[in-house]
């Protein structure tokens, strides 16, 4: 769920499978995450939309997944005070006990019902763990470079924090030739990607993982997964530290947890005394700190230290669009001569038929157009209540009203139809998101909408906007054409409101309507002119 504060207001909007795509392309267009990362993503062209461009009262944003917050409502959202639960998956129980299940929500329980989830799932039911970018600066003075961990945020770092992913970035750390990198980067392509990609890479490389899996909110105790090649000596072994979806190179740091969580004491007492050597602190004996050079600790004991000391503070997204446009970088080492490595390379894969079909499909030359034109209550939110439509010789002239117009409308349309809306950027964002799909790259420019190919129900149609070819306001053509026209925008937009709507009330009352203009005389004699 997304909630945001628009204006003031808290509204929300639920995120599924049928509407991500619109959020992908929003991201998408406004630079907040690449080309790359969106096309991976599989349903970047399902539908589109323009929620957010140019929004700038948008204070507010926050996504809520609704598998960890059960029953989540805005009052929860605007008091800040959301509960989390266990992530619970009952495709994964066997049927006797789905059945045990079942009629323990018959009893309306839910102690009995949390102590099945104890007894039977808890333990079985994880988030995936992918490999995303740290999400949070170190406020403790010490250098954690190495792991992608930063103190600050400026453009060097958030270069650092972007340009690769976190386990590309740590293979790197841990040397791996830039041959083999290159591949991971083949391989991983996106930013946050599944833990089955590691196998992927280790069969492919020769490298063995040990991935050790921290939690910092969890009761749950530390894991260890081994990735080991299949087909393939080992050739060398990295040891990996994944938290918060974070890998990290598992290593030993030349420092002390009495150090971190005694930082400040230490401080006050041994200013003088350079970092390195106060990170070696590991006691304090009759009021001295007692250092030991040869002092190390696990990597994992020194971020659970910091985290439970709150030396975490977390980097919003705003902050880090600040820096970069991109969330991630195909960093490929350039080209100096064309020798290659044969055991990355593979045979591409035939074009499936069914995509060649569908690409085809697109490519039409229009057999129907038509000129439509939506109209939308404009208080709150727009909805559109009706839409008017002609065909281009005149034999369909049809206006369909009600919440489901736009649905209505599409039925209505022949194989391969052309739509001409006049000012395209407004009506598409009633019309798009109950198509089927969207086809090829929509044609963008600024903040204008072209035109948009795809298909309905195995229907394809073209949607363009003729404000692109004659770019003046509808209410100028009879003028400009001469047409014997009445005048556009004879009732006033706002007469027709969400409320009004809500009765099903078509029909304009003339003496109601004159309440909201200002020119009544000049609205009377447009009324009468109508034939």
């Amino acid at each position: 769920m997304v909630c945001y504060k628009l204006g003031g207001k808290y509204e929300c909007s639920t995120l599924n499978l049928n509407n991500i795509g619109t959020l992908l392309h929003q991201l998408l267009k406004e630079n907040f995450i690449s080309e790359i990362e969106a096309n991976a993503a599989g349903i970047v062209e399902m539908h589109y939309d323009f929620f957010l461009t140019n929004i700038k009262n948008l204070t507010e944003i926050k996504m809520y997944d609704l598998t960890e917050y059960e029953g989540l409502t805005m009052s929860d959202v605007k008091k800040g005070k959301p509960k989390k639960r266990p992530y619970r998956d009952e495709s994964t129980l066997t049927n006797d006990q789905k059945a045990i299940l079942e009629a323990l929500k018959q009893t309306g329980n839910p102690a009995l019902i949390e102590s099945f989830w104890k007894d039977n799932g808890e333990k079985k039911f994880y988030k995936k763990r992918s490999g995303q970018f740290w999400k949070y600066l170190c406020t403790l003075p010490i250098n954690l470079e190495r792991y992608q961990i930063f103190n600050e945020l400026n453009k060097r770092t958030a270069t650092l924090m972007t340009e690769d992913n976190c386990f590309v970035y740590a293979c790197i750390q841990a040397g791996v030739n830039e041959e083999t990198i290159d591949h991971m980067r083949e391989v991983i392509r996106v930013r946050d990607f599944p833990q089955s990609k590691v196998q992927e890479i280790s069969d492919a490389t020769g490298i063995a993982f040990n991935v050790t899996i921290g939690y910092f909110n969890d009761s749950r105790h530390n894991e260890i997964k081994r990735y080991i090649p299949k087909e393939c000596e080992t050739v060398r072994t990295i040891d990996l530290l994944l938290v918060e979806d974070n890998y990290m190179l598992n290593e030993r740091l030349p420092m002390t947890t009495y150090f971190v969580r005694n930082y400040k004491e230490i401080l006050k007492a041994c200013g003088g005394m350079n970092i390195e050597k106060l990170m070696k602190i590991y006691t304090k004996r009759e009021d001295k700190y007692v250092v030991r050079m040869d002092r190390t600790t696990p990597l994992w004991d020194v971020m659970k230290t910091l985290w439970e000391c709150k030396y975490f503070e977390p980097i919003s997204y705003g902050e880090l669009f600040t820096y970069t446009t991109d969330l991630y970088k195909q960093n490929l080492a350039p080209f100096k001569d064309l020798t290659y490595a044969p055991k990355y390379c593979v045979q591409l894969k035939k074009k499936a038929e069914s995509k060649e079909v569908n690409k085809a499909k697109c490519k039409f030359i229009p057999e129907h157009v038509f000129f439509a034109d939506f109209e939308c209550s404009t208080d709150g939110v727009h909805k559109a209540f009706n839409i008017c439509y002609d065909g281009e010789d005149g034999s369909v002239s049809e206006s369909i009203w009600g919440q489901n117009c736009a649905t209505e409308f599409l039925e209505r349309l022949p194989d391969k139809s052309l739509i001409y809306f006049h000012n395209l950027s407004y009506d598409i964002n009633f019309i798009l998101r109950h198509m089927t799909e969207v086809k090829g790259t929509p044609i963008i420019k600024g903040s204008r909408t072209m035109q948009i190919t795809g298909l309905y129900k195995g229907r394809a149609i073209i949607i363009k906007d003729s404000y692109s070819v004659i770019n003046k306001k509808l209410k100028l053509f009879p003028a400009m054409f001469n047409l014997q026209t009445g005048p556009k925008e004879v009732f006033p937009y706002n007469y027709y409101s969400s409320t009004l709507l809500a009765n099903d009330n078509r029909t304009g009352v003339i003496s109601e309507a004159c309440k909201f203009i200002q020119d009544a005389d000049t609205f009377m004699k447009n009324i009468d002119s109508i034939k």
